[in-house]
Formats: structure tokens, sequence, C-alpha cells
């Protein structure tokens, strides 16, 4: 992949991921250590997790696959 180029449905699904893992796990996760390390509570933190989520949900960049919006009607 090229710098130039964006990132796929499978490469942003994968970031999320980590995104999530990184935010709450607690085993390979920064977990209870997040909010003294960064200063954000764990509130503050969701929200920011829920919008991001949202926003690329609607942005239709992950992919159906990994269930992070709904199917298309079969017909």
């Amino acid at each position: 992949m090229l710098a130039e180029e964006p990132l796929s449905r499978t490469d942003w699904t994968r970031t999320l991921l980590a995104t999530e893992i990184v935010f709450i796990d607690n085993v390979v996760g920064a977990g209870w250590d997040w909010s003294p390390v960064t200063g954000f509570s764990d509130t503050e933190t969701l929200q920011v997790l829920r919008r991001l989520q949202r926003k690329l949900v609607t942005a239709g960049v992950t992919g159906v696959a990994f269930g992070t919006r709904p199917s298309p009607p079969i017909s």
C-alpha cells in the first residue's frame, strides 16, 4: 500500500478493533491504567470510542462481515 492510498474497509475494521482493545482491555491494552495515564475518565473515553464507531459505520468503512452494520436486505 502506498502512503497516498486510503485504508481498506478491512484495515479500518482492524484499526477500530485495535483502538477498542487499547482503550478497554486490561490484558493487552491500558485497561485500569487508562485514566491515570491519559487523564481521560472511563466515561469520556467510552464517549469518544462510541463516536468513532458511529463515524466509521456511517461512513461505510467498516464491513458487513464484521457485524458492524446491518446486512442489506435479501431479495
